[in-house]
């Protein structure tokens, strides 16, 4: 009988008989791992418990602490609390997977909730999960699944499936109900042990552990701010009918691209001059803005457009970057793995800087320095006094941290919290991730301004991710205003420039799952040309030509 020897991430080794169901080593090695196994990755191919392996190879088993195990355990644990809210209000209740939110999914529902119908569908959440109902997988025709959805009245679905070119494509049924997800689903829902739900004005927070909560559900946490700017934004969206990517694709092939870069344009620099006017109003206390936000925010663009509108109202503005402020490159602590830590706080010359916005806030004048980061040494070269009607713009990851100018008084102070919020799903089921928008964003810039390969990007992200989790989202609360970056046009522009960087990508790389699911993410999105792209947009920062270049 021919035998295939598998190997494990941690190099042990054990055969089994060859074509052995993915289910079976997993039976056999479970009593390892604390948390159950939604997934495994062979030969750069995610496997499923029903899948077969005939060769020796190494094999990763993923569960919902990894960042591949717990995109499956999302969409499965979304689509067993759709079917449980459709099971108790109706087939017909409109429910939309809308945004991320405190370590969960913010859930639109058509209904007003309470508290009783939140226990309710937890009830028979649980009630699902004990029967481990199957996910199964079928093909379909492309045709054959738009007619299946139009018989629903589920048009978000017909329009996102008509702009897959794709003729057959995979549905998922379960508990007698089909749906089109994309990606993997679990093999059952008794794998969705873990959840909690919390309820909102408008819908549900459906919440599980996130790969940093080590198979905890943390108690929820609501960021006001940032809720009222999501919701805010859709509803714009919903009036000029760009809510999902079908829509948007709609107002392309009807000409209509121009009109919505405007339109999005116009919106986002009209909440940035309000900012600019609050901060006027108290222009004599305030002295010090301070901006930060998550990795590819446009936190630069963001600070210089501030920047022109406070000057338009007659205020000085001289911007600062927390960045120049690293310590030298020698001097630069190592993280849990042995590596530079550049993304915590202890990265930054703390003290110096501290102690520079002291002196500047009291008349004096200081050399501020430039960071060199091919030297990896500051550079004292820019000397600078603040005067009555001088302000400063401090912008960069940790500008909002507690622990930076605990000496001067909250009143000079005005905190700004930036970062692309997204609002737009594919359809009411497969929401788009603000962390994907940023991650693109990243991804064109770094190949454009240093020349890195997709590859490299994709590996690094997950360090970005972790220092923003420690350093950023903690202090998000702390901000007086919390600006949106996002544009409703970019993911179409984005995939002009980021496609060709993704099928770039070899299939025997590490990161060659991560660029398929962001191709597969794509391929409904119609591209848009940059051309009518404003010189001063927060895009231009990423794909290049913008006025702050220059």
């Amino acid at each position: 009988m021919d035998t295939i020897t598998i190997t494990f991430e941690d190099g042990k080794k054990r055969e089994y008989i060859k074509g052995v169901k993915f289910i079976d080593i997993i039976k056999d090695v479970k009593n390892l791992y604390k948390y159950d196994i939604i997934c495994g990755k062979f030969r750069n191919q995610i496997v499923n418990y029903d899948d077969s392996i005939v060769k020796s190879g190494k094999l990763y088993l993923y569960d919902i602490n990894t960042k591949e195990g717990n995109k499956i355990y999302e969409r499965g644990l979304t689509v067993l609390f759709e079917s449980c809210v459709r099971d108790l209000f109706g087939k017909q209740t409109f429910i939309k997977i809308s945004y991320s939110i405190d370590k969960g999914v913010f859930c639109n529902i058509d209904k007003k909730m309470t508290e009783e119908d939140v226990d309710k569908i937890k009830k028979l959440m649980k009630e699902k999960v004990s029967k481990s109902i199957p996910f199964v997988k079928i093909e379909t025709s492309r045709t054959e699944a738009i007619e299946y959805f139009k018989s629903l009245k589920r048009y978000d679905k017909v329009k996102s499936l008509f702009y897959d070119t794709s003729n057959f494509i995979s549905l998922y049924k379960f508990d007698g109900t089909y749906n089109y997800i994309l990606g993997n689903l679990p093999y059952d829902s008794g794998i969705l042990k873990l959840f909690d739900l919390s309820l909102l004005d408008d819908g549900i927070v459906l919440r599980f552990p996130s790969i940093y909560d080590n198979g905890r559900i943390v108690k929820y946490t609501h960021h006001e701010k940032y809720y009222n700017s999501l919701n805010e934004y859709s509803r714009w969206a919903d009036l000029l009918n760009i809510s999902n990517i079908g829509e948007l694709n709609e107002a392309i092939i009807n000409n209509n691209a121009g009109e919505i870069i405007k339109l999005s344009e116009m919106i986002q620099d009209y909440k940035l001059l309000s900012i600019a006017e609050k901060i006027t109003l108290n222009k004599n206390e305030i002295k010090i803005v301070l901006i930060s936000g998550p990795s590819s925010s446009g936190k630069t663009t963001t600070s210089k457009k501030l920047a022109l509108y406070l000057k338009t109202l007659g205020l000085n503005p001289h911007q600062i970057s927390l960045d120049d402020y690293f310590l030298n490159r020698d001097d630069t602590p190592l993280d849990e793995d042995g590596k530079p830590d550049f993304e915590s706080l202890r990265a930054i010359d703390v003290k110096l800087f501290d102690s520079q916005m002291e002196k500047l806030l009291k008349g004096s004048k200081v050399i501020t320095p430039t960071y060199n980061f091919v030297t990896g040494k500051k550079i004292f070269n820019k000397p600078l006094q603040i005067l009555d009607k001088d302000i400063l713009i401090i912008e960069g990851l940790h500008a909002l941290n507690g622990n930076l100018l605990k000496n001067i008084n909250k009143k000079n102070k005005f905190k700004i919290y930036i970062s692309p919020l997204a609002f737009m799903g594919i359809d009411n089921d497969n929401r788009m991730s603000m962390t994907d928008i940023r991650l693109l964003r990243r991804m064109v810039r770094d190949n454009r301004t240093r020349g890195y390969s997709p590859e490299h990007t994709l590996s690094t992200w997950e360090s970005v991710r972790k220092g923003e989790e420690k350093y950023v989202f903690p202090f998000q609360d702390d901000a007086d205003v919390i600006f949106n970056s996002i544009l409703a046009y970019e993911i179409g522009v984005l995939k002009t420039y980021v496609e060709p960087l993704l099928f770039s990508v070899n299939e025997d790389n590490d990161e060659y799952m991560s660029t398929l699911r962001l191709i597969e993410l794509l391929k409904f999105v119609l591209p848009i040309p940059s051309d009518t792209v404003p010189d001063t947009s927060i895009l231009r920062e990423f794909i290049g030509n913008s006025y702050f270049e220059k």
